[in-house]
């Protein structure tokens, strides 16, 4: 574990006897390079690195971009000038296109069974995929078309387990879905929890996004944010993804990098710096409501408070949210109040 110390209230990692006091350029490779990552540590049921085993959370500095404000406060002692831009990048993830419309009979009938009661709002969207309670997406785009940085994430998955459950991918409203949102938004690949582990399974979703929307896909976030060092990015890369925005936890906010800012991945195994762009997120719906039980107002606060420290440190506010939390779904009421508060 490196050593840690604050100099003039500021968090420093390695700190040194030199006139700066602490190593600003190791700091930055540790936290960018994700080296405890490459440690031994104790997983998360799904075999993730938790927020509960990263040091910056344990020092209680996770909310804080620490190397931007470090990096900040060194260039103000050598009277360099540095950008303060503040940027909000909203993102959404969808798992789930249609929370019952798009499925074969045999699925609808198993869902039907394991729950009685949503047989007439099932039937209703099967005839109307408009009303189906996951469809949110004309919302979601009259909400974020001022937001040009806006990405959204496509589950291509044809595999259906306990963690990919997306719609028939032939289900033609998905597929208008797709290129309609693709025509304001851009849009990314949403890598299933079995491409996570089968680099042939990935390529193929790949392949059908770029088929439906007739481009290039170069950008992708993993679903449940499965990511493995080195193997998931090397994977992307393969694949032909450049840029990437997985990096932040699921179970806790802040920057598991450290950073709000795009950055370069390092192969720490290969040494050297590769061409995959890292995007950082800071703040997940879902993180809110699953992981920290909070309502609605809580989570705008949570959200808002890490908004406006980047406000004065300078970076993006890049957050999480997915289409069923803005629908109708009697679970998420409520949470589209945050989704346009954190937008603001």
């Amino acid at each position: 574990m490196p050593t840690c110390c604050r100099i003039n209230g500021v968090f420093c990692l390695f700190p040194d006897e030199t006139q700066q006091q602490f190593d600003l350029l190791a700091m930055i490779f540790w936290c960018f390079s994700r080296y405890e990552e490459y440690q031994p540590f104790e997983p998360d049921k799904h075999g993730r690195f938790p927020a509960s085993a990263s040091f910056l959370k344990k020092q209680a500095v996770l909310e804080e971009p620490v190397c931007d404000i470090a990096i900040n406060a060194m260039f103000i002692i050598w009277e360099l000038p540095f950008l303060q831009r503040f940027g909000i990048i909203p993102t959404l993830d969808i798992d789930i296109a249609f929370a019952y419309a798009g499925r074969k009979a045999l699925r609808t009938l198993g869902g039907t069974l394991r729950n009685p009661l949503s047989l007439s709002k099932r039937l209703k969207s099967i005839v109307n995929p408009e009303a189906d309670p996951n469809n949110s997406f004309t919302y979601i785009k009259e909400l974020v078309e001022n937001h040009s940085k806006t990405r959204i994430f496509w589950h291509c998955g044809s595999i259906t387990n306990r963690y990919d459950k997306q719609v028939e991918l032939d289900y033609r409203p998905f597929r208008e879905a797709v290129k309609n949102m693709d025509k304001t938004v851009h849009c990314g690949l949403h890598p299933s929890f079995a491409a996570f582990s089968d680099e042939n399974v990935l390529q193929q979703e790949k392949q059908y996004l770029e088929n439906t929307l007739n481009r290039a896909v170069t950008e992708s976030r993993m679903h449940y944010l499965m990511l493995s060092m080195p193997r998931t990015y090397r994977s992307l890369l393969k694949t032909g993804i450049t840029d990437e925005y997985s990096m932040g936890y699921p179970d806790a906010p802040g920057f598991r990098a450290g950073t709000s800012q795009p950055f370069f991945w390092y192969d720490l195994v290969a040494e050297h710096t590769t061409s995959l762009k890292i995007h950082p997120f800071c703040i997940m719906e879902a993180t809110c409501k699953h992981y920290l039980q909070h309502s609605p107002a809580e989570a705008i606060q949570a959200g808002n408070k890490i908004k406006a420290s980047l406000r004065e440190t300078g970076g993006d506010f890049c957050f999480i949210f997915h289409n069923e939390s803005l629908g109708s779904q009697a679970a998420w009421n409520g949470w589209s109040r945050v989704f346009e508060a954190w937008l603001a």
